[in-house]
């Protein structure tokens, strides 16, 4: 009566392993996929710098952006995470400052073709004579429908006056 049993449980397990082979298994959703994208560009006079300290500040970047990005069942992008990190030096009448920026950007992308953009990030400098400088530390949201875009809200967080930069070319 064991043997029978225990040749029953035998058989019977073998004909549910050999059924779960042939039933097909739930698709499993692709997972986000990742890539890093690098840049190195100059700026031969900054717009916003230049404005502020009223001559032509160059503006030499470099760094990476490691990228997540997810898709609908359609490919198209619905959201991305950019998470950059860049090295830059700004150069203007023989003075050159160092910085750094890090942080990610979100973006968040509609059917419509519009987008949302968080960014939280820091923004820094070292500059000659007063060390290192937060030129921006916080958060910023955008929204984005084709040309136009919308701060929905202001930079927040910890921001120092560009003119402390500006001060470094003229010293």
């Amino acid at each position: 009566m064991i043997a029978r049993r225990t040749f029953a449980t035998v058989l019977g397990a073998a004909t549910l392993a050999a059924a779960s082979l042939l039933t097909a298994a739930p698709a499993l959703a692709a997972g986000p996929e990742h890539r890093v994208e690098t840049a190195d560009f100059t700026i031969p006079a900054h717009p916003y710098y230049s404005e502020v300290c009223g001559f032509p500040i160059e503006l030499h970047v470099w760094g990476s952006y490691s990228i997540v990005e997810w898709t609908d069942e359609a490919g198209n992008v619905t959201k991305e995470i950019r998470n950059f990190r860049f090295r830059s030096t700004s150069t203007a009448n023989g003075v050159s400052v160092e910085g750094t920026t890090r942080g990610p950007e979100i973006w968040t992308f509609a059917e419509d073709g519009s987008s949302t953009l968080h960014r939280v990030g820091v923004v820094n400098r070292r500059i000659p004579g007063q060390g290192t400088v937060t030129i921006f530390s916080g958060y910023e949201l955008k929204y984005i429908n084709g040309d136009l875009e919308l701060l929905l809200s202001e930079p927040a967080g910890q921001r120092e006056p560009v003119e402390l930069m500006c001060s470094a070319f003229t010293s």
